[in-house]
């Protein structure tokens, strides 16, 4: 399944989805286990959501271009580091509006070579010339961290 689409990291312009929607929509399925929403800001390329599911924190983060949407364990709001699970039971919920991402998934390894000014990943990908560029720079090493990302 193609995940790194065009556009898709935040750095070149992209289709979008919408925070109100996603907001929403995780009001409707989690009505009051939803515990916060955490702006934004200008680096990260995805919404986030804290829930309280099954007795524990979990982060539902969507990217902010693709509906792709993955489940982390609790974690500090600057820890950059994105502890992805997966959650069936959130998954069932979640999939009739999204495309969730598995661990197994987010978890696969980012794989490119670089020749002088040729970048070349070699997972199935779209990714803008402008992106590649930006994996070099950032050095990610899972899908998980290009489709959510702090990068500016």
């Amino acid at each position: 399944m193609l995940i790194l689409y065009s556009g898709i990291t935040g750095i070149v312009p992209a289709p979008s989805v919408k925070e109100k929607e996603f907001k929403q929509i995780c009001y409707s399925l989690l009505g009051s286990n939803v515990l916060e929403f955490i702006e934004n800001g200008t680096l990260k390329n995805f919404y986030e959501c804290i829930i309280k599911f099954k007795r524990r924190n979990i982060h539902i983060l969507l990217n902010r271009h693709y509906p792709f949407i993955a489940f982390t364990s609790a974690r500090e709001l600057n820890d950059l580091y994105l502890p992805f699970i997966d959650e069936p039971d959130l998954s069932k919920l979640f999939e009739q509006y999204y495309k969730v991402l598995s661990l197994y998934q987010l978890n696969e390894p980012l794989t490119y070579t670089q020749k002088r000014k040729n970048i070349i990943v070699i997972n199935e990908n779209e990714l803008h010339q402008d992106e590649l560029k930006e994996l070099v720079f950032w050095k990610p090493r899972t899908i998980g961290e290009v489709v959510f990302n702090y990068w500016d």
